[in-house]
């Protein structure tokens, strides 16, 4: 599952000023939920995913790239099989802009297309729920989020990560294993 996260990204982009914060439960971080769509139109509450750690990807279609590199990262760890069973990875499309006939079934088909691909769930967020509170989550960005097991956001940036950013992620994925 690790191993499969770029493509679908890829493919989003074509369908459809950085900054960086960290955040832990100490600051007042709640458990987070939201119910997201999948492209069966199923629902899906997020907080029945958080089992393990969990790296969250939310994005709009004009940001799926900015973040390859983090995405690449994340795969090449996930060529261990021990990572992979430790740590999770979920991806939030933030499609708010495509909720109204026609574009929405286009974007339906387009990510049934992606998930048979990677063999991987791609959840859609045709309300805009990650944007608002308490995720406040930007909609115009490749936002990452690091949850732990009972998913409390314990570490979040927003924007192009740069190498300092995507080496405090894995210190962090490597601090909730350990837990």
């Amino acid at each position: 599952m690790l191993a499969r996260t770029s493509p679908w990204i890829a493919a989003v982009v074509a369908l459809l000023a950085p900054v960086t914060g960290h955040t832990n439960a100490a600051d007042g971080g709640v458990a987070l939920d939201a119910t997201v769509e999948r492209s069966n139109g199923s629902t899906t509450r997020l907080g029945g995913l958080w089992a393990k750690p969990t790296v969250l990807f939310y994005e709009d279609r004009d940001s799926t790239a900015l973040n390859e590199h983090v995405k690449a990262a994340l795969a090449d760890r996930a060529r261990d099989g021990k990572a992979q069973q430790q740590v999770m990875v979920v991806a939030v499309a933030n499609v708010a802009a495509w909720d109204w006939f026609p574009a929405r079934n286009f974007v339906l088909a387009a990510v049934k297309d992606i998930e048979k691909k990677v063999n991987q769930p791609v959840y859609l967020d045709f309300k805009g729920s990650l944007s608002a509170a308490p995720w406040s989550l930007p909609s115009k960005t490749s936002s990452v989020l690091v949850l732990d097991r009972s998913g409390h956001p314990t570490w979040r940036a927003e924007g192009r990560l740069p190498k300092e950013k995507v080496d405090e992620l894995f210190k962090e994925l490597e601090r909730l294993v350990a837990q």
